[in-house]
């Protein structure tokens, strides 16, 4: 009994791993998509509207499908700036924790959820911190929240 019950449990945890691990493969491809986070399982529902942090809308015209906005950026020790984005599609929305590095230009997302909550401790799996060049949705985000932060985006 106790063999049968010990097979079920690891047959459900390799489950539950594959699932995640599948999920951060197709997400690890060239970096987790910022403008297609709200088309995947990472997004939900938003069944109301009133979110309790509105955040500010960012421009984005290279992304028209979508509406992202800065919940609130920080600091980081080593002088990056740490931001919670929400991307809103739709009936759909999504949250993202990135990092920028606003005097070098680049940028990577440190987590992604279907709250702020589980952004903030998610790990995304996007890789090191990279050039915005030729991503113009990174650029624009980048470009607020360095601005917002006091700490103005490097020229190209």
């Amino acid at each position: 009994m106790i063999a049968r019950w010990t097979t079920l449990a690891t047959g459900l945890m390799l489950a539950a791993c594959s699932a995640g691990s599948d999920t951060a493969e197709r997400m690890n491809g060239n970096g987790v998509s910022l403008r297609n986070l709200a088309d995947t399982e990472v997004a939900r529902d938003a069944a109301e509207r009133d979110f309790r942090l509105q955040g500010d809308l960012i421009p984005t015209p290279s992304d028209t499908r979508s509406r992202y906005f800065l919940l609130r950026e920080r600091k980081a020790l080593g002088g990056t700036i740490i931001a919670i984005l929400r991307q809103e599609q739709g009936s759909r929305v999504a949250y993202a924790r990135a990092e920028v590095d606003c005097g070098k230009r680049l940028f990577h997302v440190l987590g992604v959820g279907p709250s702020r909550a589980s952004a903030e401790v998610a790990i995304a799996h996007d890789g090191p911190l990279r050039p915005i060049a030729g991503l113009p949705l990174r650029e624009e985000l980048a470009g607020y929240v360095c601005e917002r932060s006091g700490t103005p985006l490097a020229a190209a």
